[in-house]
């Protein structure tokens, strides 16, 4: 078990030695000369054979030369000897090591072994260690630069903790120009025993961090990581993710849509929105939405009040801003009075607003920018245009900036429509300033519309999920049915689902025709007659399903019908029929649910039911949920729409599809550690007021294989 100690020796330590170090050594080399040229105040030692000393640093021949216990090691060797330096290392009394250098976990079976034996010895002896296969770490405030990478000269200490799983991404943010400077960069590497979301947690611990953003190829530990960010809002610290690798080789179940839909790319989104986590697509969007963030001024909501000076740019950025989700809303009537006031007659006044008309722009965009901050329909304020280098303009725009910013306490920034060409004086009086320049009018309108997400989120009330008093029996009951059969087909499946609350058809199972004309009869036509079996999946695409038999001639000629076609795909596979009541007719959806690798049990809910593997218009979340992220998840699918009734059809229940998606939920809790994958699938949603049924289900146990 690390302790806060071993921690604190990684991230502040006292004093540094670098193991490998010589004058020929270039990444050791240059951790040293980083250590120094940034002021280190600790002791700082080299260790190698040669002894000879390395940048101005004094050099010992072993690590058992050395006069007292480091309280970091950096190690820039080989693995092989990586691991004979460790083990002296740690016996020596070593708290913490940042071990550089590839080969290890990444690299086959015999680095897997080494870097095994590497996790053993740190966990048994209590060591934090960074890496390997890393870059290192940086901590600007006490020069802590702990990297084998030369570092840019105004390195200087800031607001943000970053870990990334990419050395050129560190490298890449370590020398951004963007004015975002980190109080805390780690390069994670293999993150052989501390991950990302054991960085983020000590960061978290410094008052001084009021951002964090990861690069993640990868979540080792989902539970944990969403322990921090809960800590984070907690803080008022939001948490920006960079989450790499669309692959779909996380795949729960193939048996299933549900297994079949369940990329991991998608899971880690949904769960990531469930959470606050504001997600970026590319490293651009991650500078913009930082710089955005750390102004300190979140806007209210996606309503933008923009002055540009050019009416095709001024196209540009409504056509990203209706892709983005920016509305741009019109005028308030005094405001078109105030403009009329100073703007050319010949100029139309809208939002955004091509406020150049004769070029007197000294004297109407501070007007301008001040009237659109007046109004009460615009939440951020932004000046649209390009700071082109060596202008006039640029300047003047960056002082009508700088007195807007005294003026309102509304957010604004500048959103430039292109990311090179700025004048570099203007754009650094304006971020001296706390004023971002967002570069780029996709990334520039996207970073406002995910801080305004973000503070809704935030601000929204976010009740704790109830839980059901039917979830230990039903747990019990689920546990029993899966020691009887690994598959649990529809029949058996919709009886487990009833027991959380899920309404479906009246049904009767009958293993001859006098039985289903007789259950037909009781029931009533019209009826739907189904075969069923532990094997026979996917029915629709079997032909074991008939709808809409209207009486005792019509259910005779489906009975023999399915049972011929039946036999031709599944001899002996079907053990019996099902005669159901005909639901009217509604919108077919999926509820399913998976045991994810990453996050647990995760719920997801899409359209489409036997064509969602075709639609893909799936949402997810980790179970269970409340009725608020039922609501979230229906609004995020892209055919939301058609539950508030389309062409003509009426609206859907969806209070009854939001009751039904919690009630999943929680078979989802239920079924952890028992289930891999369950589907209701489809689920009927019909009118308004009529409810929803499920029609057909199936539960897979887990390691059923």
């Amino acid at each position: 078990m690390l302790t806060k100690r071993a921690l604190g020796s990684l991230l502040r330590p006292r004093s540094v030695a670098v193991v490998g170090a010589s004058p020929r050594r270039r990444m050791a080399r240059t951790v040293l000369a980083n250590l120094r040229r940034f002021g280190y105040r600790g002791t700082v030692w080299a260790v190698h054979p040669s002894g000879q000393p390395v940048e101005g640093f004094p050099c010992f021949r072993s690590i058992g030369e050395l006069p007292a216990v480091p309280d970091c090691a950096v190690i820039a060797l080989s693995p092989e000897n990586t691991l004979v330096a460790f083990r002296e290392l740690v016996e020596l009394g070593v708290r913490a090591a940042v071990i550089l250098g590839s080969g290890f976990g990444e690299a086959g079976p015999e680095g897997q072994r080494i870097q095994a034996e590497l996790v053993s010895l740190a966990e048994e002896h209590g060591v934090a260690v960074c890496g390997p296969n890393c870059l290192g770490l940086i901590v600007p405030d006490e020069g802590v630069t702990l990297t084998g990478y030369h570092l840019p000269e105004d390195l200087a200490s800031g607001a943000v903790a970053g870990v990334v799983q990419s050395g050129s991404v560190f490298w890449s943010l370590a020398h951004n120009t963007r004015g975002i400077h980190f109080r805390y960069l780690v390069s994670s590497g293999n993150e052989a025993l501390l991950d990302a979301a054991e960085y983020l947690a000590a960061a978290l611990e410094d008052p001084a961090v009021k951002l964090l953003v990861a690069f993640l190829e990868t979540v080792r530990n989902g539970p944990r990581l969403l322990e921090v960010v809960e800590e984070a809002h907690r803080r008022g610290v939001p948490v920006v993710v960079l989450k790499v690798g669309r692959s779909e080789a996380g795949r729960a179940a193939v048996l299933a849509h549900t297994g079949a839909l369940a990329g991991s790319h998608e899971v880690v989104a949904g769960v990531l929105n469930q959470y606050g986590v504001i997600r970026v697509d590319t490293l651009d969007e991650l500078y913009d939405v930082a710089e955005f963030l750390l102004a300190g001024r979140l806007p209210a909501t996606n309503r933008v009040g923009a002055v540009t000076d050019s009416g095709g740019e001024k196209t540009l950025i409504l056509d990203w801003g209706e892709r983005v989700g920016i509305a741009f809303p019109p005028l308030d009537v005094q405001t078109a009075e105030r403009l009329r006031g100073v703007l050319a007659p010949y100029v139309p006044i809208s939002n955004p607003l091509d406020a150049w008309g004769a070029g007197n722009f000294e004297e109407v965009y501070p007007v301008a920018l001040r009237a659109l901050a007046d109004d009460p329909a615009v939440d951020t304020v932004v000046l649209g245009t390009d700071m082109v280098r060596e202008t006039e303009e640029a300047q003047l725009y960056a002082q009508a900036l700088l007195e807007l910013s005294r003026y309102t306490a509304k957010p604004i920034a500048v959103v430039t429509n292109q990311a090179n060409g700025l004048d570099n004086t203007a754009v650094s009086r304006l971020r001296s300033a706390s004023i971002p320049v967002l570069q780029g009018t996709e990334y520039g309108y996207r970073a406002i519309a995910r801080a305004a997400w973000y503070r809704q989120w935030r601000e929204r009330p976010r009740p704790q999920p109830q839980r059901p008093r039917e979830l230990d029996e039903l747990r019990a009951a689920l546990s029993g049915a899966l020691r009887s059969s690994p598959i649990l087909g529809e029949y058996e499946a919709k009886r487990l689902f009833a027991l959380i609350g899920l309404r479906h058809p009246q049904e009767r199972l009958v293993h001859t025709l006098e039985e289903a004309l007789a259950a037909a009869e009781e029931l009533g036509y019209p009826v739907v007659l189904k075969a069923v079996g532990p094997h026979l999946l996917h029915k629709t695409e079997r032909g074991a399903v008939r709808l809409g038999i209207g009486g005792p001639r019509e259910l005779e000629r489906a009975w023999l019908e399915m049972s011929e076609r039946i036999a031709e795909f599944q001899p002996g596979g079907v053990t019996g029929f099902l005669v159901q009541e005909q639901v009217p007719p509604g919108l077919e959806v999926i509820l399913g649910c998976h045991d994810d690798p990453t996050f647990g049990m995760v719920v997801s809910v899409g359209l489409g039911g036997v064509l969602v593997e075709l639609l893909r218009d799936v949402v997810y979340r980790r179970a269970p949920i409340t009725a608020e992220e039922a609501e979230e998840m229906l609004s995020e699918l892209r055919g939301a729409a058609l539950l508030a009734g389309y062409r003509g059809k009426a609206p859907r229940d969806r209070a009854a599809l939001v009751d039904a998606l919690v009630r999943f939920s929680w078979f989802a809790q239920a079924g952890e550690g028992l289930i891999e994958v369950a589907e209701a699938n489809p689920l009927i949603v019909g009118e308004d007021g009529a409810g929803a049924w499920v029609v057909d289900g199936l539960v897979v146990a887990r390691h059923h294989g």
